[in-house]
């Protein structure tokens, strides 16, 4: 049976994704994220089969519940797709322990974990995308943890990518700038971020379409729209002068 597993599936990317797939002829869509409503409603949106499975990734015990299932079934996974994951604006020490830690636990080690769990179930030809960000290129004022986070997620394709060549799995970085989701609209309302930040955003349609061409081609990265694509080119390069560009935008 070829399924693909989508995590962060009940909002956002991961629901654009599990849209897209339902295309795609598998057999059956895992879809994982904390809300089962939201899951129900994604669900029942699809052609596909799925499976709903409710779970919050930021606690290892709920991990170890997914890491049972998969390998008690043993399916065939043709896509990991790990979108799951979350963002706060606020100085490094200001932060609550909580949310530092809920937010390093769920774009790190939750990413981490379910990669492993899924990639003795995946044969030659499948495909793994991390939603990593162009965040990951930039030492960030006012975003540090969530960038740093995501520079992890930078680090960690990289290096799986030479891990998986001899079993020619794909791994696929994604890293658009702002998409057009409801992180904006929260960073803005709860933790005024000036509005300027967010030029240059995408749609998540677009950024998916883009992502999963790219992973079928065996693309190592994808970014979105010609500003992210000049945001990450600079930073690539200049992360400092970058960095400085970005604390500007704060004053």
């Amino acid at each position: 049976m070829s399924i693909a597993i989508v995590t962060g599936a009940s909002s956002g990317m991961g629901e654009e994704f599990c849209k897209r797939l339902d295309s795609f002829g598998l057999d059956c869509i895992w879809l994982i994220a904390r809300r089962q409503d939201r899951l129900d409603e994604v669900a029942s949106n699809l052609k596909t089969s799925s499976q709903v499975i409710p779970l919050d990734l930021s606690e290892a015990k709920q991990i170890q519940i997914i890491r049972e299932k998969v390998n008690d079934e043993k399916p065939d996974i043709s896509f990991l797709i790990n979108c799951a994951g979350f963002g706060k604006f606020g100085k490094s020490w200001e932060l609550s322990p909580q949310i530092t830690r809920s937010m390093i636990d769920l774009n790190v080690n939750a990413l981490v974990e379910m990669t492993a769990i899924c990639i003795p179930y995946m044969k030659r030809g499948s495909h793994i995308i991390e939603l990593c960000s162009a965040s990951a290129y930039i030492p960030m004022y006012d975003l540090n943890v969530y960038a740093s986070s995501k520079a992890f997620v930078r680090h960690f394709c990289n290096g799986l990518r030479h891990e998986l060549k001899k079993e020619a799995i794909s791994v696929t970085e994604i890293s658009p700038g702002w998409v057009r989701t409801d992180f904006i609209d929260i960073s803005v309302s709860e933790n005024s971020a000036p509005q300027k930040v967010f030029k240059g955003t995408v749609s998540k349609e677009d950024v998916v379409d883009k992502a999963l061409k790219a992973a079928i081609r065996g693309k190592k990265r994808s970014v979105c729209g010609f500003m992210n694509r000049c945001v990450v080119s600079l930073s690539a390069h200049f992360p400092n002068l970058a960095s400085k560009i970005w604390a500007s935008m704060f004053k």
